[in-house]
C-alpha cells in the first residue's frame, strides 16, 4: 500500500487544478463510455494493458463516505467532491513488479464519470515510452481507435501530444504544466505534467 498512498497524496495537487472542468464533467452525469460500468473498463483496461507487459491489479472499491473522502478527495469544493459517489483504484506496474503508477475512476454509483491515469517517471524520463504506451493504451480502451484517422489539434498521435508537453515542461522551470483539452469520439482528454521531488508525474485525465 505504501506506492498507492504515495500516488494518492499526490492527487490531492494535481487533480484540484482541473477541479472546475471535472465539475461540469460530473455534473453533467454522462459516463465515459455509454453502458460501460466501473468492472467493464477496469476488466478491459487490464486485458489490454497486458497484451503490452503492464500489470495492473484488481480494482479496490471506495463506495462509503468515510472512504471516498480519505482516498478520493479530488476536489477543495466540497460541492464538487460530494458528486463523487464511487470510486476504484488500480496498481499498474511492469513485469518485474516495479510500480507505475495508478488508475482511478469516479463517478455515479453505476458508471464513471472521470478516468484519472497518473504515471511517475524519474527525473531523467527514462520510462518514457512506457508512459506513451499505458496512455495510448488507456485512450483507445475507453475511447476508441480513431486518434490517427481523427489527428486532433494537427497531432498525429499521442505519442506527439506527449512529447509536446515535456519539451514545453522542460523548456523552462515550472511546476505543473498542462495541455489543451482535446475533444475525441465526444469525449474530453487533458494531459498534465508536474515536477516532484521523484521526478515527473504525469496525469491523463478522460472524461465526457
Amino acid at each position: 500500500m505504501k506506492s498507492r498512498r504515495i500516488i494518492f497524496a499526490a492527487i490531492g495537487v494535481a487533480v484540484l487544478i482541473a477541479a472546475v472542468s471535472l465539475y461540469l464533467t460530473l455534473s453533467a452525469g454522462s459516463p465515459v463510455k455509454p453502458s460501460s460500468t466501473y468492472a467493464e473498463i477496469n476488466k478491459s483496461l487490464k486485458q489490454d494493458l497486458e497484451l503490452h507487459g503492464l500489470l495492473m491489479s484488481s480494482p479496490i472499491h471506495f463506495r462509503d463516505e468515510g472512504s471516498i473522502s480519505k482516498y478520493c478527495q479530488l476536489f477543495a469544493d466540497q460541492r464538487q467532491q460530494d458528486l463523487v459517489e464511487y470510486c476504484t483504484s488500480t496498481e499498474v506496474k511492469d513485469k518485474e513488479g516495479e510500480f507505475l503508477g495508478n488508475i482511478h475512476m469516479v463517478g455515479s454509483s453505476d458508471m464513471p464519470q472521470l478516468i484519472l491515469v497518473l504515471f511517475q517517471t524519474d527525473g531523467q524520463m527514462s520510462q518514457i515510452e512506457t508512459v506513451k504506451t499505458m496512455f495510448d493504451t488507456a485512450i483507445v480502451t475507453t475511447v476508441c481507435a480513431c486518434w490517427a484517422d481523427l489527428m486532433p489539434d494537427g497531432m498525429a498521435s499521442t505519442s506527439d501530444w506527449i512529447d509536446g508537453l515535456k519539451q514545453f515542461h522542460q523548456s523552462d522551470e515550472k511546476p505543473h504544466s498542462k495541455s489543451k483539452q482535446i475533444r475525441l469520439e465526444q469525449k474530453t482528454l487533458q494531459l498534465e505534467l508536474t515536477s516532484n521531488e521523484n521526478g515527473y508525474l504525469w496525469q491523463l485525465y478522460i472524461y465526457a
